[in-house]
């Protein structure tokens, strides 16, 4: 009888040790990735239930369905963050829209909803960029997302200094001492490619186990307020951050970003009794 006992919690321990196998990716995966949903209707706001939504991202090729549900909403659950999304919405006895220029922010929930109009048949193509931006209406977090164009672009003094550079430029962050929005600095919750790098016997935010070269990142988004459930269990802010990946094409890029004296001021007590500026030459590649 005490045999079989053991051999039952054997297999009860093997059955979680595989499960958690299994499942860990996916709970990993939807701490880097993005979301969309929306709502489908026709020209009188009348909801449009079994419609179809392809969503394809044209730098990798990979495509995504979903079909509107009797409430006329969809939802795309886990993505793969980035620019250059098309969605193509379609229903029987309606023209077809095609949104193109979709951008999904890492941890932003974005909300597409598109109007058919019927009775025709040619497709209907309008450009994400030129729709008005509106409030987050998804959940409550408060904070900014980065995208590439905008993180090569910063005026980050030492871009060498890895990612915590980018912690300090959201508004409720303190550069001193890594708090946000004044709670405790091991409150903060740190998440690169999906990837826990807290350290926790560092205990602040400035403490990672992984680092990352600023100009590897390819999105970040900072939540310093209205936090979600799905990462984190502090009471700081959740920094989420996707480095670069590939595509369907060959490419690449050599930088270097040059200071020197004529960019640099003189101090203030300097300048008064004409002490010239502390020569400066600063080459990052």
């Amino acid at each position: 009888m005490c045999f079989s006992r053991i051999a039952k919690l054997n297999l009860a321990v093997i059955f979680l040790f595989l499960a958690g196998i299994f499942f860990a990716p996916t709970a990993l995966r939807a701490q880097d990735s993005s979301s969309m949903n929306g709502v489908v209707t026709d020209a009188t706001g009348a909801i449009l239930p079994g419609a179809t939504i392809t969503l394809t991202n044209k730098s990798t090729g990979t495509s995504y369905t979903q079909t509107t549900g009797k409430d006329g909403s969809y939802r795309f659950a886990v993505l793969p963050p980035g620019d250059g999304y098309t969605a193509t919405f379609t229903d029987a006895g309606f023209a077809s829209r095609k949104v193109d220029g979709i951008t999904l922010s890492v941890g932003i929930t974005r909300t597409q909803d598109a109007k058919l109009t019927a009775g025709a048949t040619q497709v209907v193509e309008v450009s994400a960029s030129n729709q008005q931006v509106t409030l987050n209406t998804t959940d409550a977090s408060i904070g900014n997302n980065l995208d590439l164009d905008t993180l090569e672009g910063l005026p980050v003094y030492d871009r060498s200094n890895g990612i915590t550079t980018l912690f300090v430029l959201q508004p409720g962050v303190d550069s001193n001492s890594g708090a946000t929005t004044g709670a405790r600095t091991d409150q903060n919750e740190d998440i690169l490619d999906g990837l826990d790098i807290n350290d926790i016997a560092a205990g602040n935010t400035f403490g990672l186990v992984a680092n990352a070269p600023v100009d590897s990142i390819e999105q970040f988004t900072g939540t310093v307020a209205g936090l979600g459930a799905g990462i984190g269990t502090g009471s700081g802010g959740q920094f989420q951050l996707v480095t670069k990946h590939g595509t369907n094409q060959f490419h690449g890029n050599i930088n270097e970003y040059h200071r020197d004296t004529t960019t640099e001021a003189n101090s203030y007590f300097d300048n008064l009794v004409g002490v010239p500026r502390t020569p400066l030459i600063r080459n990052q590649f």
